[in-house]
């Protein structure tokens, strides 16, 4: 339980934010870009589940709908209702309808720096959760292909880091060489996905996570 404790610590203090971010970015990403004022508010719940000999997260791959980001991996997400009290329980309900896990067992964390999203228009924020089991996911048929385990180590590995060539999410058949998370020749992670999870490596990369 260190890790979580040291994890909560730093989130209440200043967070690496856009600089730890780009490091992951595309290069159609600027550093100083703006958010628009309709920017559609949304929530990603990163959900830190410990195991036998190593901390895990949960990742998605989104459905082919024809969407944005259809197909992308990612974290559990989506839109702002107008329901939820605040964007940490968009994120808790998101992460519940998508792939199952009761919000109540869910113990917060705090939060990343919010990221713009250009193709999507969305300014989303990424909150951490921990759970300390998980007796089975349960995806959304509509919402998820698959759900993906990932052990922090594996995913904090400097050696799955590199640039690929990828699908553009904002013109449709352009592609753009980007870099990338490559846990398989299966599961690339970019764009957004990977600015957040350059975030968390930053702020964790003191913290042992034995």
């Amino acid at each position: 339980m260190d890790f979580v404790e040291h994890l909560k610590e730093k989130l209440q203090g200043n967070l690496p934010g856009l600089e730890a971010q780009m490091r992951m970015a595309p290069p159609t990403r600027g550093k100083s870009m703006k958010v628009p004022d309709d920017a559609r508010l949304g929530g990603v719940l990163i959900l830190l589940i410990q195991g036998d000999k190593s901390w895990n997260t949960i990742l998605i791959r989104r459905t082919e709908d024809g969407n944005t980001h259809s197909g992308q991996i990612s974290f559990p997400g989506g839109k702002k209702d107008i329901s939820d009290p605040d964007i940490i329980a968009t994120a808790l309900r998101e992460c519940e309808e998508e792939i199952g896990v009761n919000r109540h067992e869910i113990e917060i964390l705090g939060t990343l720096s919010p990221l713009y999203i250009p193709p999507s228009n969305f300014l989303v924020t990424p909150t951490l959760g921990y759970i300390q089991n998980v007796q089975a996911f349960k995806p959304s048929e509509r919402e998820v292909q698959e759900i993906i385990k990932v052990p922090l180590d594996l995913l904090f590995d400097p050696a799955i880091k590199g640039e690929k060539l990828v699908r553009r999410s904002d013109i449709k058949d352009e592609e753009m060489t980007t870099p990338v998370y490559i846990l398989n020749d299966d599961i690339i992670i970019w764009g957004a996905t990977a600015m957040m999870i350059s975030e968390l490596e930053h702020l964790s990369s003191t913290i042992n996570r034995v």
